[in-house]
């Protein structure tokens, strides 16, 4: 006696392939405008560019404190300072409000791009890393190595005055710390003006 059961599949589905489950919650996520930059900051990072642009234009007309907010979880060691810099001009110019929350890391460029947005949260594990970088570009003759220097220097110093800028940190703390790792922690973040508090239930994210 055959038990088989016959299963009769059809043609128009026989060959589907599921989507990428990555790019499911990807969507739903760009549908609640929450961006999740949870890796090295890199070329990929300009298409935030984008989705921030859109949703401002979306957004037109609409009054500043009616608009659905754009939400920033950063869970990421750094990255680019170039491609930091483009972000931090766009958050910062950006009607739409723009939230930032440390998911666990920000470290170096993921920590300039936190103290961009409007409002800073922070998970009560997670720590912060400021520093003077690195650059591996610099090369080429004499000339081009001193004006690559110069101008690695330039974006140095403009980034001491940005952090200065955007948070409670004194002159004379900053000096003391920038010139080796400086790690913060979250309760630290808060006393500096990084963070404006820290996360204690998880509705506070969603």
């Amino acid at each position: 006696m055959n038990n088989q059961i016959e299963i009769s599949i059809p043609k128009n589905v026989e060959n589907l392939v599921l989507p990428d489950p990555s790019l499911i919650t990807f969507y739903k996520n760009i549908n609640e405008r929450i961006l999740w930059l949870d890796a090295e900051v890199d070329d990929y990072y300009l298409e935030f560019l984008r989705y921030i642009l859109s949703w401002n234009q979306e957004d037109k007309g609409v009054p500043m404190e009616s608009r659905k907010p754009i939400k920033l979880l950063i869970h990421s060691y750094g990255g680019d300072l170039d491609i930091n810099n483009s972000l931090i001009d766009v958050i910062k110019m950006s009607s739409t409000p723009i939230y930032g929350y440390n998911m666990g890391v920000a470290c170096s460029a993921a920590c300039f791009i936190f103290m961009a947005c409007h409002k800073r949260f922070t998970m009560p594990s997670a720590y912060f890393l400021i520093h003077k970088g690195s650059s591996q570009n610099i090369g080429g003759t004499f000339d081009q190595v001193i004006s690559n220097i110069q101008e690695y220097q330039r974006k140095i110093d403009a980034s001491a005055v940005y952090i200065l800028a955007n948070t409670k940190i004194d002159e004379e703390t900053f000096e003391e710390n920038i010139a080796s790792e400086w790690f913060i922690s979250a309760e630290q973040s808060v006393e500096y003006g990084i963070s404006d508090s820290i996360i204690t239930n998880i509705d506070e994210i969603i």
